[in-house]
């Protein structure tokens, strides 16, 4: 069965000023656990150089594009 999950990520940047800074980015991906998330989270974004904050079950039951 498909299910989604809401999945936050959490990368590492350098502002104009030099300074250190966080962006972080959330996500809806289909997946059958949460393991299957970080696998596809890997793929799409092409690296592995980001931080999985949290992955959540939603209550989602349908995308319609």
């Amino acid at each position: 069965m498909e299910q989604f999950f809401r999945c936050t990520t959490k990368t590492e940047f350098e502002d104009d000023k030099g300074r250190v800074k966080y962006r972080k980015e959330n996500y809806i991906v289909s997946a059958l656990t949460p393991t299957d998330v970080e696998a596809k989270m890997n793929k799409h974004l092409g690296t592995t150089d980001f931080e999985l904050v949290n992955v959540a079950l939603t209550n989602i039951i349908e995308v319609i594009k």
